[in-house]
Parts: C-alpha cells; sequence; structure tokens
C-alpha cells in the first residue's frame, strides 16, 4: 500500500513512503448476527441495525435496528449484546391497532448516552406528526420515554448523529443540513444556527472540539459541483468556514479531533484521502487508501495506540467489497488493514467504537453467520492487540 496525492495542489501535501507495522493483524469475528426466520415474520432482535454501538459501564453493548422486533411489523428496536455474544431485548416501537406509531419508528437517526448514563435517541419518523421523536430509556432499570415530537414547536426533522456536548445538552444537524439544534435531557429544542445556503452552504455531522466550540462537516455549492467543507461554530452562534474542498467533493463519515489537537477526516472525490486540519483551518492530505482498503469512509477515530482507525463500507477483495478496516499514524502512514466477510463477519460496516478491552466494536448493516435462518447484519468485533480504554 502506498500514499499517493494527485489533487489540491494549494495544500500542504504529506508525502510518506513508510510502513509502520501492527505487532498483531487484526481479526474480524461476528460477536451477534441480527436475523430473521425463512418468510421474514419473526426478528426477534430487528433488522438492519445501523449506527456505532455504545458500550455501558456494565461491559454490554447497546444499540438500534431500523426495523421488525416483537412481531414483523414493529417499526425497530434497542437491543442490547453482551462482549460474550448473548443478547436482551431492551424495546420495542410498535405500532398502534390504527398501524401509527406515537412513540417513534425507525431509530436510526441518533443514538447517544447521556451525562445521567441513560441512553437518547431520535428516530427516522412516528411521533404525533410522523416527523420523528427524540426519546430516552433509563439505565439499567429500564423506562421507554418520549421526550419530544419533532414539528411540535420546532417543526423540523433531523438528519443526525446526535453530539453530548460538555453542557449536558445534545445538539445535531436538522435534516437537509440548514440549521444547527440543541435539545436538553428533558426534551426541549432550541436553534443554536441557521446556515446561509449561499454562504455557510448545508452542514452534515457536528461534535465538540476541546475548546469547547462545535465543529462540522458540510457542504458548499450545488448537488452536481458539491465541495466538501468544514466549519466551526461557537456556543454563542458565531459560524466560520475554515476550510473547503474543490469542488466534487465531500468529507466521508465524521470528524475526529486527535490528541495533539488537530482534526481529522476523509475527503472523496474518486478517490478517498484522509486528510489533517488544525483548529485554525489549514488543511494537510496525508494518506490515499488503495483498493484492499476501500472508498467511502464511514468511521473514523483515533484509538488507544495513538492511531487513526477508520472503517470503509466498500473496501476488501473484489467482486465483492465487503468493507474494511484500516489504520493510519497521524503523519500520514500506513499501519494495517482487514477486510470483512459477509458469510462470517457482516458486511457493510457502518460504525465502530473500541471498548474498554482495547478491541473495535461495530455494526455490519448486512450478512452474518446465522444458520437456518436470514442474517440481516452483525455486531462485531475487531482485535488488534490495543490496550483497553477506561470507561
Amino acid at each position: 500500500m502506498r500514499p499517493i496525492f494527485t489533487f489540491l495542489a494549494c495544500l500542504i501535501l504529506v508525502l510518506t513512503s513508510a510502513t509502520a507495522s501492527l505487532a498483531t493483524t487484526p481479526t474480524i469475528s461476528q460477536v451477534f448476527a441480527f436475523s430473521c426466520n425463512a418468510d421474514y415474520s419473526s426478528c426477534p432482535y430487528g433488522m438492519d441495525p445501523t449506527l456505532a454501538p455504545i458500550q455501558l459501564a456494565d461491559g454490554n453493548f447497546y444499540g438500534v435496528t431500523w426495523w421488525a422486533g416483537q412481531t414483523a411489523s414493529a417499526g425497530g428496536t434497542i437491543w442490547k449484546v453482551t462482549p460474550t455474544g448473548k443478547a436482551a431485548l431492551i424495546h420495542t416501537f410498535m405500532p398502534n391497532v390504527y398501524g401509527q406509531f406515537p412513540r417513534g419508528e425507525n431509530p436510526v437517526i441518533g443514538f447517544a448516552e447521556g451525562a445521567d448514563h441513560n441512553l437518547y435517541g431520535i428516530t427516522e419518523s412516528g411521533g404525533s406528526t410522523n416527523q420523528g421523536v427524540m426519546y430516552r430509556e433509563v439505565r439499567p432499570i429500564g423506562g421507554f420515554k418520549v421526550l419530544l415530537n419533532f414539528c411540535t414547536g420546532s417543526c423540523t426533522n433531523i438528519q443526525g448523529p446526535i453530539t453530548l456536548a460538555g453542557d449536558g445538552n445534545f445538539y445535531g444537524v436538522e435534516s437537509g443540513g440548514g440549521a444547527i439544534f440543541r435539545i436538553t435531557p428533558p426534551g426541549a429544542w432550541s436553534k443554536l444556527y441557521t446556515l446561509n445556503a449561499n454562504t455557510d452552504g448545508a452542514a452534515s455531522t457536528l461534535i465538540q472540539g476541546k475548546d469547547g466550540n462545535f465543529y462540522g462537516t458540510g457542504e458548499l455549492g450545488t448537488p452536481c459541483d458539491r465541495q466538501g467543507s468544514v466549519f466551526r461554530l461557537t456556543p454563542s452562534g458565531q459560524f466560520t468556514i475554515l476550510y473547503s474542498f474543490p469542488a466534487r467533493s465531500y468529507i466521508g463519515g465524521n470528524l475526529v479531533q486527535a490528541s495533539d489537537g488537530n482534526f481529522y477526516g476523509a475527503v472523496e472525490n474518486g478517490t478517498t484521502t484522509i486528510f489533517r486540519m488544525t483548529p485554525s483551518g489549514s488543511v494537510s492530505l496525508l494518506y490515499q487508501l488503495q483498493a484492499d482498503e476501500g472508498l467511502a469512509v464511514v468511521s473514523l477515530l483515533q484509538a488507544s495506540d495513538g492511531n487513526l482507525w477508520g472503517l470503509t463500507s466498500d473496501g476488501g477483495p473484489q467482486p465483492a467489497r465487503p468493507g474494511a478496516v484500516f489504520a493510519v499514524t497521524t503523519k500520514g502512514t500506513s499501519v494495517t488493514s482487514a477486510a470483512f466477510d459477509c458469510a462470517t463477519t457482516g458486511c457493510a460496516p457502518s460504525g465502530m467504537i473500541q471498548g474498554i478491552d482495547g478491541a473495535f466494536y461495530g455494526i455490519a448493516g448486512s450478512g452474518g453467520n446465522a444458520p437456518s435462518r436470514n442474517p440481516m447484519g452483525t455486531l462485531f468485533k475487531i482485535d488488534a492487540g490495543l490496550v483497553g480504554l477506561q470507561h
């Protein structure tokens, strides 16, 4: 694998030909497979899992599925899986007798642990106006509550994900990227900033930086000539575009702030390149992913070894291209990569975290090993021999 750089000549290009070795080659394994019976009438833990899981202090993993649950007509689930693969159903989004989902449906927009260590999430639809809801699931004793019906005062959809900030509130992006919002744990909604489509573009993702400001990715220009961008938003509502990439590019996955204070992400323009951005907006291209590592970065984090670990949704051997995990140093040196297998680990990964044992755990949206049943995605584990994290 080699890093090459062929675009954005105005950037500082960080060229490297070295390869850092990892003591242990990453191994990907299935922890649990979501599945349905032959006619899809029974999918007890739901189907099509999405969003990165959350590991709570009890050591177990929690997450959501898009559809099914206790019945085939259910609108998704909240689930728990132990590190050894034992699953439990926490909540099913059920319709009423009229086929409506007053407590939400398709919980795939946002999922986060609150400052109170309860689980908070946002559904894609359902609720009193079918625009989705924000909910809370109390852990460990249980107890589900709808906190907010969207389009009740706010009249908006949320595109997710949601970010827990240092003030204990949740922040995120409206559907279409036209505004940044705040939601308090009791469910009070407010707009922090409304973007100007001509000058600010449309926002996509949001994180809080170490300086207390919010940083996010977005797009400028038209859909046919879009430019990936990175912005900063202060808690008082001052919005600044820090950097915009050339036309016909977008930023894949999430932005992450590393221990060096810089931000890292992936820009896509037919190839996928990992970039570094200083808090002031100076950008350097670090590493172009190779064919076995794939395109379309969907998740990026800094692990306990200091390296950047990420997922691509279509990496790995052709023609299957089931997705891949890769690692790159913050200097732009390739460390390692490994491919998923649809039949044994699940494929099309969509998000991951590093667990308290040092391994990575994440969601694959399809595939898996479910004997005599239809596999519908997995909770997977990637063991790279890394040091564990404290919760």
